[in-house]
């Protein structure tokens, strides 16, 4: 009898621990899953329209702002000021075609854009917007429009999908893994509609619309690319935004898998990483502050290293005493002259 009660003990101990190492799996499993949630769910979550830039044409547009966004950042009434005191008077553009167009591979979503052609003998830039609250209307984007209208240099800026006034299809941005395809979408209309050849036509991207940079990779028609203050890394970018939404970087790992699930794709399954490796002889133009805050001048840096390491053409300009997209405003002459002269000779 003893015997026998000693194995009922033993069997209680083992369904015991069993219990307890379940349960244990499984709030680690929910905890993983909510921490990667919450991170995640405010890190992508789409945000359309173009909100109070919606009345922003490129014939007629504003650097308003509510200039609330700037406040919790280092040297935020300089920023505010270079923006809201900027004339804007010289670079309104005096005609634009409102177009649209399809993501390559996908006619079911519908995507808005703005072509500019101030020359039809000039080679064109589709232009790339970053995000939340973003698109085609943003005063940076028509501000770098009418800095390559001056120059002679037609352009196309358009609105990712669940952006402005493009379809707005999820919940979710799929930090460029999804969206770089609607760049491709923007470069197939330019040669089918347009008359461009491979090699006429470049492209620009903005902070969170260096994903596009994948683009880049997948189409070698595309002759040069400039990014401003982009996002390249995306590991990196998680433990940027992690800080800056007050969490520590050991969740990098939670967030990143929570938000393909949202997004419905693996968020570092494509790089933009990959168009250093693919650029080939094409040019790209790299600039970054130094100091900014927002996105680390690190994605400009490791990505200058990487083409450096193939033998790619790359040039760089990384700005003293400026913060996220500032460039464009604080160093306005400098910043025109040198997107223009930058695709001028590249798309030459």
């Amino acid at each position: 009898m003893a015997g026998i009660r000693q194995k009922w003990r033993d069997l209680e101990t083992k369904q015991k621990t069993f219990a307890v190492a379940t349960t244990s799996l499984l709030l680690l499993t929910i905890g993983y899953v909510g921490i990667g949630y919450v991170i995640a769910s405010q890190a992508i979550a789409v945000n359309p329209g173009c909100g109070m830039w919606s009345e922003n044409t490129p014939s007629d547009w504003s650097t308003d702002d509510d200039w609330e966004s700037f406040e919790p950042w280092p040297m935020a009434d300089e920023r505010v000021e270079i923006r809201r005191d900027f004339d804007a008077s010289t670079y309104q553009m005096e005609s634009y075609e409102d177009v649209s167009f399809n993501p390559r591979g996908d006619t079911s979503i519908t995507l808005s854009g703005w072509y500019v052609e101030v020359d039809p003998e000039a080679p064109v830039v589709i232009q790339t917007h970053g995000m939340p609250m973003n698109g085609k209307c943003k005063p940076e984007m028509l501000l770098m429009q009418g800095y390559l209208a001056n120059g002679g240099i037609n352009t196309l800026s358009f609105d990712l999908r669940n952006y402005g006034e493009s379809d707005v299809v999820g919940d979710y941005i799929a930090v460029g893994q999804i969206e770089y395809k609607d760049l491709l979408g923007a470069y197939d209309w330019l040669i089918s509609e347009k008359g461009y050849q491979p090699g006429e036509v470049g492209m620009t991207a903005i902070s969170a619309g260096g994903g596009a940079a994948i683009a880049f990779a997948e189409e070698p028609g595309i002759g040069a690319m400039w990014l401003d203050s982009a996002v390249l890394d995306f590991p990196l970018v998680v433990k940027n935004e992690l800080g800056r939404l007050g969490f520590p970087t050991i969740f990098s790992g939670p967030a990143m898998t929570v938000g393909g699930w949202l997004a419905g794709v693996d968020l570092d399954e494509k790089s933009a990483m990959d168009a250093a490796d693919n650029a080939g002889d094409r040019p790209v133009f790299l600039t970054h502050a130094k100091d900014d805050p927002r996105v680390s001048i690190l994605h400009s840096e490791r990505f200058e290293q990487r083409m450096l390491d193939n033998g790619g053409n790359v040039e760089t300009w990384y700005v003293d005493d400026r913060g996220h997209v500032d460039a464009i405003w604080g160093e306005s002459q400098q910043y025109e002259e040198s997107i223009v002269g930058f695709f001028t000779e590249a798309l030459a």
